[in-house]
Protein backbone atom coordinates (compact mmCIF):
# COMPACT_ATOMS: atom_id res chain seq x y z
CA UNK A 1 0.00 0.00 0.00
CA UNK A 2 1.31 3.74 -0.92
CA UNK A 3 0.51 6.35 1.17
CA UNK A 4 -2.08 8.14 -1.11
CA UNK A 5 -4.37 4.63 -0.48
CA UNK A 6 -4.87 5.70 2.98
CA UNK A 7 -6.71 8.92 3.37
CA UNK A 8 -7.99 10.98 6.53
CA UNK A 9 -9.82 14.02 5.83
CA UNK A 10 -12.07 16.02 8.26
CA UNK A 11 -15.31 17.16 6.96
CA UNK A 12 -16.50 20.07 9.62
CA UNK A 13 -19.70 20.19 8.17
CA UNK A 14 -21.31 17.31 9.69
CA UNK A 15 -18.58 17.16 12.59
CA UNK A 16 -16.84 13.74 11.01
CA UNK A 17 -13.93 12.30 10.11
CA UNK A 18 -13.62 10.38 7.17
CA UNK A 19 -10.81 7.39 7.41
CA UNK A 20 -10.87 6.11 3.67
CA UNK A 21 -8.37 2.95 3.04
CA UNK A 22 -8.41 0.04 0.74
CA UNK A 23 -10.94 -2.38 1.65
CA UNK A 24 -10.96 -6.24 2.22
CA UNK A 25 -8.02 -5.63 4.80
CA UNK A 26 -8.56 -5.73 8.54
CA UNK A 27 -8.15 -2.29 9.57
CA UNK A 28 -7.71 -0.86 13.35
CA UNK A 29 -9.26 2.49 13.47
CA UNK A 30 -8.79 4.95 16.47
CA UNK A 31 -9.66 8.71 17.76
CA UNK A 32 -7.60 9.98 20.80
CA UNK A 33 -7.25 12.79 22.82
CA UNK A 34 -3.95 14.95 23.26
CA UNK A 35 -3.48 12.83 26.44
CA UNK A 36 -3.45 9.87 24.77
CA UNK A 37 -6.91 8.59 25.68
CA UNK A 38 -8.68 6.06 23.07
CA UNK A 39 -12.05 7.79 22.76
CA UNK A 40 -13.55 6.04 19.68
CA UNK A 41 -12.45 2.70 18.33
CA UNK A 42 -13.05 0.11 15.45
CA UNK A 43 -11.65 -3.17 13.63
CA UNK A 44 -13.29 -3.71 10.42
CA UNK A 45 -12.14 -4.72 6.61
CA UNK A 46 -14.58 -2.11 5.29
CA UNK A 47 -13.05 0.48 2.97
CA UNK A 48 -14.52 3.29 4.70
CA UNK A 49 -14.83 4.06 8.47
CA UNK A 50 -16.09 7.51 10.06
CA UNK A 51 -15.43 8.75 13.57
CA UNK A 52 -18.64 11.32 14.79
CA UNK A 53 -17.26 14.35 16.38
CA UNK A 54 -20.50 16.27 18.05
CA UNK A 55 -20.04 16.56 21.12
CA UNK A 56 -16.36 16.77 21.94
CA UNK A 57 -14.93 20.13 23.12
CA UNK A 58 -12.73 22.03 20.79
CA UNK A 59 -8.69 21.13 21.02
CA UNK A 60 -6.64 18.55 19.82
CA UNK A 61 -7.08 14.51 18.24
CA UNK A 62 -5.38 12.22 16.41
CA UNK A 63 -6.27 9.72 14.31
CA UNK A 64 -4.53 6.29 14.15
CA UNK A 65 -5.11 3.70 11.48
CA UNK A 66 -3.41 0.59 11.26
CA UNK A 67 -3.53 -1.59 8.37
CA UNK A 68 -1.24 -4.49 7.60
CA UNK A 69 1.30 -3.02 9.99
CA UNK A 70 1.07 0.45 7.72
CA UNK A 71 0.18 3.01 10.75
CA UNK A 72 -0.82 6.59 9.60
CA UNK A 73 -1.95 9.06 11.96
CA UNK A 74 -3.33 12.92 11.41
CA UNK A 75 -4.05 15.73 13.66
CA UNK A 76 -7.58 16.43 13.94
CA UNK A 77 -8.10 20.40 15.53
CA UNK A 78 -11.79 21.28 16.04
CA UNK A 79 -12.94 25.14 17.38
CA UNK A 80 -9.53 26.81 16.17
CA UNK A 81 -10.59 29.93 14.40
CA UNK A 82 -7.80 32.22 12.96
Amino acid sequence: MNKDEMVIYLNEEDAKVYVKVPSGKKTHFQLQDLPGKVLQEAVHDKGIHDFDLAGLADGNYFVIVNQNDYIRSKKIVLGYQP
